[in-house]
């Protein structure tokens, strides 16, 4: 395909969709994305994925999640499904729909590590321009306007789970904060959603069908891509060959970004020779750490037998409210650790749910076989550090404290098993928060793939935007800091 694009951007995700939107804003720059999921606008959008009860949506639509990807989540267990959302808006089109920024040490913490210019006072004008904020607007810290939409519930549209948890947490001391990304907050706060008039937005739905009303970008799905291309004897990028054997190339001086997520970028990364060189089986291009900083949030869920009234909640939605705390161990800073209920409004039962949103653990990911069909092989190695696991031991005693409250005595129907926390490793999965497996930061870093600009090292003409970058996992669900990201990058790439 000869068009003389200034952006080939491969992957329609969260970051991709956010980033030839923005960068198309540029009249004169020729953008191209390419999704090997299905394409499809705002309005050919399966009904299911509009709405709040995200439990219903993925079972009835396998073409738009990777069906064949699994991960170990520890080596105690063997690999399992792990879900990554396929298709115009990745996974916003699936994602739990949580829209939480995490606290500011996060983006402070890489800044340190060097990534220069991502410190949270520099990231949150990028917070601030992706924002719709239905609540506090006003708040300097806060947008409104912007493609993603921020709402919470009110509390007579919550389930009977998140009503208990909320009594039980507040009558437990913890404090009362109803914005929890605010800079500062802690304790119970309603838990932020990306939807708008009761309806999931998609980074599909509120930056790319706009964007579509411009001649210059071009969208293409069914394109899935197998390597980069190199101008001959050097290291700089001249485009992309797809599975299928069509290359598609920049202009002189144009950009290819890989924003397919972190288990995709690498994978691209690595099968056309830049990653760690001993593990390749290929001549290296570049002989870069890629895949070997990977983080994920480790999760427990905890079954709570409840009454099929106590279920429901407006939408079926999952869960309204959360706990940010403190733990105060293993060397964790604030907000280290959440709690929260689960509804269970499909399932035959309620959840308690417990998320490690500071980690320490690092797996790591590498190529299963060069064919681009193949998924990689994704090690999580969750709670492997021990930082990890005694602040997960700790988790549990609260998690039992809180449910000898009366709040969930007037909804449980039985016992609630717990488990030994001998058994954890056993017993442990994930957010399907992936991240870290190409992290930016100081070039003389041992973990560092991309510098602060998002730029492969030692390679032209090449960056990565999306979740891989992070250095460190955020205290968040990802999906609001990922479009942040993009953001914050299409910025920087059209300041040159």
């Amino acid at each position: 395909m000869d068009h003389g694009w200034d952006y080939v951007i491969v992957g329609a995700g969260s970051a991709g969709a956010t980033l030839a939107a923005r960068l198309s804003e540029d009249a004169a720059a020729q953008v191209l994305l390419l999704e090997a999921g299905p394409y499809f606008i705002s309005a050919e959008t399966p009904e299911q994925f509009h709405t709040r009860d995200v439990d219903m949506t993925v079972e009835r639509n396998p073409a738009f999640w990777w069906a064949e990807l699994t991960a170990r989540r520890n080596p105690a267990q063997e690999p399992s499904r792990y879900l990554q959302g396929r298709g115009l808006g990745g996974s916003s089109t699936i994602n739990g729909l949580c829209a939480i920024r995490g606290v500011p040490d996060d983006y402070d913490t890489w800044a340190r590590l060097g990534a220069k210019g991502w410190s949270f006072d520099e990231a949150l004008p990028s917070f601030v321009r992706l924002e719709d904020e239905h609540d506090f607007p006003d708040a300097p810290y806060h947008g409104r306007g912007g493609p993603v939409p921020v709402y919470r519930e009110p509390q007579d549209g919550w389930g009977g789970a998140d009503a208990a948890f909320r009594d039980a947490v507040l009558d437990s001391g913890f404090p009362w904060h109803g914005d929890h990304n605010a800079p500062g907050s802690t304790g119970l706060s309603p838990f932020a959603m990306n939807i708008r008039n009761g309806r999931r937005v998609s980074t599909n739905d509120g930056y790319l069908e706009p964007a579509r009303t411009r001649r210059n970008p071009t969208v293409l799905g069914g394109r899935h891509v197998d390597t980069l291309l190199f101008h001959p004897g050097t290291r700089t990028v001249r485009g992309v060959r797809l599975a299928a054997g069509e290359s598609i190339e920049v202009n002189l001086g144009g950009e290819v970004i890989l924003a397919t997520g972190a288990a995709h970028s690498p994978a691209i990364l690595m099968r056309s020779g830049v990653g760690p060189a001993a593990d390749l089986g290929i001549e290296a291009v570049e002989d870069l750490p890629v895949g070997r900083a990977l983080q994920d949030h480790a999760m427990l869920m905890i079954a709570l037998p409840t009454a099929e009234s106590t279920r429901r909640s407006v939408g079926n939605r999952m869960t309204n409210c959360i706990l940010r705390y403190s733990s105060g161990l293993g060397g964790a800073g604030v907000n280290d650790m959440m709690l929260l209920p689960n509804n269970g409004a499909r399932f035959g039962h309620s959840f308690m749910i417990v998320q490690q949103e500071q980690v320490f653990s690092r797996g790591r990911l590498s190529l299963r076989s060069a064919d681009p069909t193949a998924e990689p092989l994704v090690e999580q190695c969750l709670l492997t550090d021990e930082r990890d696991l005694v602040r997960m031991h700790d988790a549990l005693d609260r998690v039992t404290e809180l449910l000898g409250h009366p709040a969930f005595s007037t909804i449980l129907t039985d016992r609630v098993e717990l488990p030994a926390k001998e058994d954890l490793p056993k017993v442990i999965t994930d957010r399907v928060h992936l991240c870290c497996t190409c992290p930016m930061g100081a070039p003389d870093e041992k973990t560092t793939v991309v510098d602060p600009d998002c730029r492969v090292l030692g390679v032209d003409g090449l960056r990565v935007i999306d979740s891989s970058v992070m250095p460190t996992a955020p205290r968040a669900n990802l999906h609001l800091t990922v479009v942040m990201i993009a953001e914050h990058m299409a910025t920087r790439i059209r300041r040159g």
